[in-house]
């Protein structure tokens, strides 16, 4: 694989059409925001805000039964309970991070970044219900449909992103952080089998297990598929005339964004967790499949997905020794690619990536 780039861009940052967040709003003669697109009075009366009583509750995780997973009160389990419950709580959280992400705009804070490999976040719902002080009224509401909080709760997997101390004291900071509303994220890798389960053979052994907890999504995350860098590893770069250069002999993948919103405690600031997944840069080669060479197909899709994976690889595997590198190049290309002041949205027609 080889690529040409010109070498007087290097360090400069890139551009790409959208931004989730960040964007400062146009303002008139008189200095006043004006409204982005469309009917200002229409937009407002459509946004909602944070869900304030039981009915309100009850509305919310039922509507999310009905649409986001289709069933109904007739074939609806704890499971399914959970995840309405869940979506529900993430849009209150949702709106908050909103809100969070364009004060941080607006003041231009200094802004602090905690990379860790691990994150061991716990379980969330329990975690948001008491941040956002809305507990008491969630069990209440889960009473009316039927269902106990307690069994709600416990139907959460949890996040299979870290273990031990080290992942527990990087999920500490990013709450803290919330709590006492400092404009600090979190960056880290989405495994996609984490922690392996421990389990005792007919012999006793210890045997391991991966621990597939993505299998029934991760109702907390919010899929930036359109948010990527591009990492490479390997290979070199040669310069050639005109200021050009030719990087070849490497492998690239992407590193694709999912955030995680973290609630501070009695406060609206929600910060934030991006989590990195590795995916290949150029996908399935149609050539080789058709020519019947299957595996050589999905070399490069696979050879790509085995760097956010597992969590712990064996220490021979390649794997153990690029989850640094693609956390620490993914957070710096994120980093430099922000503007440094607010004329740099206005001025930027293509949009600035800042979240």
């Amino acid at each position: 694989m080889s690529q040409l780039f010109d070498t007087k861009a290097l360090g400069k940052p890139r551009h790409h059409k959208r931004s989730a967040t960040g964007y400062f709003a146009e303002v008139d003669e008189k200095g006043q925001e004006k409204w982005p697109r469309g009917d200002e009075a229409t937009w407002k009366a459509g946004l909602r805000d944070v869900d304030a009583d039981v009915p309100d509750i009850t509305k919310s995780v039922v509507h999310h039964v009905q649409t986001s997973l289709a069933r109904q009160a007739y074939n609806l389990d704890n499971l399914g309970a959970y995840q309405a419950t869940a979506l529900a709580v993430r849009e209150d959280l949702i709106i908050n991070w909103n809100q969070t992400q364009m004060t941080y705009t607006r003041a231009t804070p200094k802004r602090a970044y905690y990379l860790s490999l691990e994150f061991l976040m716990g379980r969330t719902l329990d975690n948001a219900l008491l941040n956002l002080g809305l507990k008491d009224k969630f069990k209440q509401g889960l009473e009316q449909i039927g269902f106990t909080l307690e069994d709600i709760l416990d139907s959460e997997r949890d996040a299979a992103l870290g273990n031990g101390g080290l992942g527990r004291l990087a999920a500490c900071y990013v709450d803290s952080g919330a709590t006492c509303e400092i404009p600090l994220w979190g960056y880290g890798l989405r495994y996609h089998y984490g922690m392996f389960q421990q389990l005792i053979g007919p012999d006793g052994s210890q045997l391991e297990a991966p621990d597939p907890w993505l299998d029934n999504s991760n109702p907390w995350e919010i899929p930036r598929l359109d948010v990527t860098v591009d990492v490479r590893f390997g290979g070199h770069a040669e310069k050639l005339d005109g200021g050009k250069g030719i990087w070849s002999g490497g492998q690239e993948v992407l590193a694709v964004a999912y955030d995680c919103p973290i609630p501070g405690s009695d406060t609206k600031t929600t910060n934030n967790i991006r989590f990195w997944s590795a995916r290949p840069r150029r996908g399935f080669d149609l050539q080789s499949f058709n020519a019947g060479d299957y595996e050589r197909a999905v070399e490069s899709s696979n050879s790509a997905a085995n760097i956010t994976n597992v969590l712990y690889p064996n220490d021979n595997h390649y794997g153990q020794f690029m989850h640094d590198p693609f956390v620490c190049l993914s957070l710096i290309r994120q980093i430099i690619r922000k503007p440094a002041k607010p004329s740099d949205f206005n001025n930027n027609t293509s949009g600035v990536q800042q979240a």
